[in-house]
This record gives structure tokens, sequence and C-alpha cells, in this order.
């Protein structure tokens, strides 16, 4: 009997886990995004730029090429549901910068914020993009 509770049991929590993910796919569409992102530190902020970037399912961070960021490397991309994160390293050229981001799509437009350390500073980049039409 206890047996036949205890396989009950796994069943229940099988198809649970079945029920949560098989809804739980990223909420957005491939193509050209707009980001903006605004750097905020220690009571000061950087005015807003933009840039756009062709984001997939298959590679949803955003990226940008900044000079001097040759050497950085996206790294613990996960995705749980429509939010992703991920955290970034840079090398000496950079300056030995470590930053971690999260940001949440809602099918045609996201937003998050991404942290960094550097030289003992703390910054927060917040970001919002919205999908501007297919990839060129």
């Amino acid at each position: 009997m206890v047996k036949w509770i205890s396989m009950g049991i796994l069943l229940g929590v099988v198809s649970l886990f079945s029920a949560v993910y098989a809804g739980s796919e990223l909420n957005m569409e491939d193509g050209t995004w707009e980001i903006t992102s605004q750097v905020k530190m220690q009571g000061m902020s950087i005015p807003p730029m933009t840039f756009s970037q062709c984001i997939t399912k298959d590679n949803a961070v955003p990226q940008t090429n900044s000079p001097g960021q040759e050497d950085c490397k996206v790294s613990d991309i996960k995705t749980i549901g429509s939010t992703v994160s991920w955290s970034v390293t840079c090398g000496e050229q950079a300056g030995n910068m470590k930053s971690k981001g999260k940001i949440t799509y809602h099918g045609d437009r996201f937003e998050g914020e991404m942290t960094t350390e550097h030289m003992g500073m703390v910054m927060v980049t917040e970001m919002s993009g919205r999908r501007t039409g297919p990839c060129q």
C-alpha cells in the first residue's frame, strides 16, 4: 500500500513539473531590437544610450560592441520562463570587470538590469528593449 501511495505522489510531482515547463517557453520574437540602456552609479547617472541588435531565442542576451570589451565572455546563461539571466567576465583589457544581468521578455518588449563591479565601484545598467522588425 505504501508503495502505491509513493508511486502516486511521484506521478503527481512529475505531472506538476511537466505542466509548469510546458508553458514556460521564452515569450519573445526573433528580430531586430532597439535597446536603451542607462548606467547609474553612486548618485549619478550617464545619459541613456540606444543601439540595435538582432536577438533570437537562441541568443537572447543583449550585447554591445563597445571598444575595450573584446575580451569579455558571456556565461551562465539561464532561461526560466521569459526571464533570461547571465554573467559577464572581462579580462585585463577591460579592467577585470564582472557583471550579472537579468531581463524579462514580454513578447515584443523587455526590461531588466545588469549590475557591474569594477575597481570597487558598483554600476547598475537599466535596460529596456522593443522589437522593431526582422533581423537584417
